[in-house]
């Protein structure tokens, strides 16, 4: 495979051994597309314990620069390796469908079994999927695919190819920063203008602007993509978690996630919006403070069964 000229000095074979183990120890100051290159190509190196050595690295990569390499370009096989080591992870292997880099062997393989997010890249992308429609062929055959939503891709390959000015996702809806209000309004326009593919990417990088205004998009898919961009923060899942204009969909992942749901408040906020599933409200009633389950026991925002439900937990406690 080619590589870039500059790192050919951290992987040439003629490098002593010490050095070239330094280097598959992650030892250098390099972008993260750079470095994850650099360690692959030392996976593959003569002696075994460099190989072996670099082999770990790139598997205990910080899921962050690995992320941040996805947005960049690498080679076919880098990515392919990187989905073997990572593909459990959902975002990471999102972020593999929609890199323009990844080789068409490895976007069937996710289009067959991967997540709901990742299957949302692959069907956005309507000129990769003119150009080979075996990918589709590979999508009838994944279960979360239903026949609504094949029926939808297959609507959408009949509409006019978009216009060369379709938008990328600029620097500065990755970057944490506040926005001033015209920023804002630019950004909704922006963002108006993009397909299916690159709205989960933004989803799954961007900003807390970028957040807010795709957790209020009508497609469930780019809705949940935000709640495993790693940088979202516990304040803004709260605020989810309490909102009556939250799905039920989106409640019932914020409550499946075991570090999310230790926080107190999220489990109150849960319990006490009348949109949450009764059966993952009612699971969480045992973990309320008395003072709260006496609130909810009186409560008249909730389902009645919730309310009884809590007037018996009181009842219990008593006895």
């Amino acid at each position: 495979m080619k590589i870039k000229k500059e790192l050919l000095k951290f992987v040439s074979p003629d490098l002593p051994k010490e050095e070239r183990l330094r280097y598959a120890r992650g030892e250098l100051s390099l972008d993260p597309e750079d470095l994850v290159t650099v360690l692959f190509v030392l996976s593959y190196d003569r002696d075994r314990e460099v190989s072996e050595t670099a082999g770990k690295g790139l598997e205990g990569c910080p899921r962050e620069t690995i992320l941040k390499a996805l947005e960049r370009r690498l080679h076919p096989l880098v990515i392919r390796k990187i989905l073997r080591m990572h593909g459990d992870d959902e975002t990471i292997q999102a972020m593999i469908a929609g890199n323009p880099h990844t080789d068409l062997p490895t976007i069937l393989r996710l289009a067959q079994s991967g997540s709901q997010a990742t299957v949302g890249v692959i069907s956005g992308d309507t000129e990769r999927l003119k150009t080979h429609p075996e990918i589709l062929d590979a999508l009838k055959k994944n279960p979360l695919v239903t026949d609504e939503r094949l029926e939808e891709i297959k609507s959408s390959l009949s509409q006019p190819s978009p216009s060369e000015d379709t938008p990328s996702i600029p620097s500065e809806l990755i970057v944490e920063k506040e926005m001033d209000d015209e920023k804002k309004q630019n950004l909704y326009k922006l963002v108006q203008k993009m397909g299916v593919s690159e709205k989960i990417k933004l989803a799954l990088t961007g900003n807390k602007q970028a957040r807010e205004l795709l957790l209020k998009d009508s497609n469930k898919v780019i809705v949940t993509s935000v709640l495993k961009n790693p940088r979202i923060t516990e304040e803004e899942l709260l605020k989810l978690a309490s909102s009556k204009s939250t799905s039920d969909d989106v409640l019932r992942l914020i409550a499946r996630n075991k570090e999310w749901i230790k926080n107190y408040s999220m489990k109150q906020a849960l319990v006490f919006n009348p949109k949450t599933p009764v059966s993952v409200a009612i699971k969480l009633i045992d973990f309320l403070h008395e003072k709260d389950v006496e609130k909810l026991a009186k409560s008249k925002n909730i389902p009645s069964v919730l309310a009884s439900t809590a007037r018996r937990r009181i009842e219990m406690r008593k006895h």
